[in-house]
């Protein structure tokens, strides 16, 4: 940590008050750069000395019409969304960057305040390269540049934009002491571990001078214990496959449906953030995520499916799905990534819904990903079957229907039809193995039929019920169905109505 006396920041403080303008300085533009790096850096100032700084610092090098060495954007243009009410929605940034696409993207309420409150000397003081971290959708250079385009310093409030425009002084007075009240209690819970550690360590001494003196008590001598040996955590292996299917980003439920199911991008994230939460608390760290992508991803074109023969309700037109599936898809990556060694993703060309504009969006994903995660395995098959095999199981993905030519999709139950065409498929692409699974989507449920040569599953909708199906089929559960492996061993479940 780079520190400063306060003697030497109120020199600078007095010279840079002298300055009619950054460019009259006979310093160098990257000196006074280093010495803000120094001033906000430092621990040892009040926040009332870094602010006057900064003030004047950022009030001269606009004056300038200098920029910092190290900024590389042309422009940024920033702005808020705001609800029918006034209220600020969202934060959107397009920010222009030499020789690079531009970054475009926006924050919601909960992603600024937790930058505020995480980042800023008046909330927890944290470096950006930590704060970085709740936000796995970005690089570390792309949040930086996106807290310089919001103007987001050290020496600002607390509070995000929204929080200062709807709250009251009084209250946000009481929210700033209960947000130091919430830090103090982090720092006594971090101390009480390194204590705890401390005592484990110094009982795990004692226990082992205890074993060396077990040769005094000759008369335990004679009897028999048998060795035993405890599995430690890092002598498990789990892997975790997730198939996901049917997400119909853009599909709508009418008023009055039959069961309720607001399906729009807010909904979408959350289903899939919590997906997340449920995999660390039920499963923790993974050695290996697998994502089946079974299609329909987007919910059809000009509110129709891909066969053009009937019209839906639908609330995105289609640029909307596309770039909403896009965004939500990188999002809940981005958080898997956290959680596991490495990802691999396999993906059918397309569903019933979906069709073309499925196959568009799920390689446009695909390049996008491998862009931004070059570690990430990601393939997409061209036919409407994919195959590939996984800790010597093999796996056959398909939809359940595609695009143009099926009068009628793979059933629920396995019936002699389609496993005729199965077993033709699998003997012409010399499949013999006994341990194939067959792993649909297309009819929104979770269903298991097997036979000698291999089982059959339907598996969960992340959208669940359409009107359509509410009308015409008992009503299914949304959420995901799922393999877990630990050590080999495979157990399958779903996580439903999360």
């Amino acid at each position: 940590m780079n520190k400063i006396s306060e003697k030497k920041v109120k020199e600078l403080i007095e010279e840079l008050t002298k300055l009619s303008s950054l460019k009259d300085s006979k310093r160098k533009i990257s000196y006074w750069y280093s010495q803000k790096q120094n001033v906000v850096n430092s621990e040892n100032l009040s926040t009332d000395l870094i602010k006057e700084f900064l003030d004047l610092y950022n009030s001269l090098k606009k004056k300038s019409g200098r920029v910092e060495s190290v900024e590389t954007d042309d422009r940024a243009i920033t702005n808020v969304e705001r609800d029918e009410d006034g209220l600020i929605q969202y934060y959107t940034f397009e920010i222009y960057r030499k020789d690079s696409p531009t970054l475009i993207g926006k924050l919601d309420r909960k992603e600024m305040e937790t930058i505020y409150r995480l980042y800023t000397i008046y909330g927890a003081n944290l470096t950006q390269k930590i704060v970085s971290r709740e936000f796995p959708e970005y690089t570390f250079v792309e949040f930086k540049r996106i807290l310089r385009a919001f103007n987001i310093y050290k020496a600002n409030s607390e509070f995000a934009p929204h929080i200062i425009e709807e709250r009251s002084e009084e209250e946000l007075i009481n929210l700033h002491n209960q947000n130091k009240e919430n830090n103090v209690l982090r720092r006594i819970e971090k101390d009480q571990l390194v204590e705890a550690n401390k005592l484990i360590n110094k009982l795990a001494k004692e226990n082992l001078e205890l074993k060396k003196n077990t040769g005094d008590f000759h008369f335990i001598e004679d009897v028999e214990i048998k060795p035993f040996k405890i599995k430690e955590k890092y002598d498990t292996h789990k892997d975790l496959i997730l198939h996901l299917s049917d997400i119909h980003v853009g599909a709508k439920c009418n008023s009055g449906s039959l069961y309720e199911n607001n399906w729009n991008e807010e909904e979408l994230e959350r289903r899939l953030s919590r997906i997340v939460d449920l995999i660390e608390d039920s499963f923790g760290i993974l050695d290996t995520i697998v994502i089946n992508m079974l299609g329909d991803y987007l919910d059809g074109m000009d509110n129709q499916t891909a066969r053009r023969d009937h019209f839906m309700p639908q609330n995105m037109d289609n640029r909307e799905q596309f770039n909403v599936f896009i965004r939500q898809m990188l999002m809940f990556v981005g958080k898997l990534s956290n959680y596991c060694s490495r990802i691999i993703i396999y993906a059918v060309p397309e569903g019933n819904h979906g069709g073309t504009a499925d196959y568009m969006a799920i390689k446009a994903l695909e390049y996008i990903t491998t862009k931004k995660f070059p570690d990430i395995k990601f393939n997409v098959f061209e036919k409407y079957y994919g195959y590939y095999k996984f800790n010597n199981e093999s796996y056959v993905l398909h939809h359940g229907k595609d695009g143009q030519f099926m009068k009628k999709p793979m059933p629920l139950n396995l019936n002699d039809s389609a496993s005729v065409m199965i077993r033709d498929w699998l003997d012409t692409e010399g499949i013999y193995e006994s341990n194939v699974h067959i792993i649909k989507g297309d009819l929104h449920s979770n269903n298991l039929n097997s036979c000698r040569k291999f089982d059959y599953r339907n598996v969960l909708s992340l959208f669940g019920n359409s009107d359509y199906s509410m009308m015409n089929y008992p009503t299914n559960s949304y959420g995901i169905s799922y393999d877990f492996f630990i050590n080999g061993f495979r157990t399958i479940g779903t996580f439903e109505n999360f």
